[in-house]
């Protein structure tokens, strides 16, 4: 890559992350195109250069964010070997939690801000149906209704996981295991 073409990717880069930040900071339609420049430290028209349109922004934003998400590409894979309901939903609730703990502010974003654009909206739908994977992954070798299926995804919701850590719980995805494991041995 020559010096030129690296300074631009470099650019690039810094109006990107500058934007995520923004977005998860104050949300999506309240960010204006003079604050990306200025936490970029870039003219507006640099800004406008790299990015004309919110219609390629957004969606270069959007890239990132599912790169930090990174939703296992095998649900039933974090599974294999685990039979008791406990080492499931324990492993359940810390891959979730762990998705939290590196992207809580990317989820947010999507779930507060759906009809920014479209491809906010399909990060969010796509977010919700990779919970939704996981959840039922967990679940396969159990009877589990839609009650305990409801259940289950509600403790290891993003609110959920926010509310124990508010709270102070030392360990949320152990203290979630332990009330999910306890009704599902039943």
């Amino acid at each position: 890559m020559s010096r030129r073409a690296a300074a631009a990717a470099e650019t690039r880069r810094r109006i990107v992350d500058a934007t995520r930040a923004l977005h998860t900071e104050q949300g999506i339609a309240a960010t204006s195109w003079d604050q990306i420049a200025a936490r970029a430290g870039v003219g507006v028209g640099t800004v406008y250069r790299h990015f004309p349109t919110l219609d390629e922004l957004v969606p270069a934003c959007g890239e990132v964010s599912m790169g930090i998400v990174a939703f296992p590409a095998d649900p039933a894979a974090l599974f294999d070997g685990l039979v008791t309901p406990a080492e499931r939903l324990g492993r359940l609730a810390s891959e979730a939690f762990a998705i939290y703990e590196r992207a809580s502010g990317e989820l947010r974003v999507a779930r507060r801000e759906p009809d920014a654009h479209p491809s906010v909206a399909a990060f969010a739908a796509a977010s919700e149906s990779a919970l939704a994977e996981l959840v039922g992954a967990a679940l396969a070798p159990f009877e589990a209704g839609d009650d305990d299926r409801a259940l289950v995804r509600a403790l290891v919701d993003l609110d959920t996981w926010e509310a124990l850590r508010a709270a102070g719980v030392a360990d949320p995805a152990a203290a979630v295991t332990e009330l999910l494991a306890t009704r599902l041995s039943r």
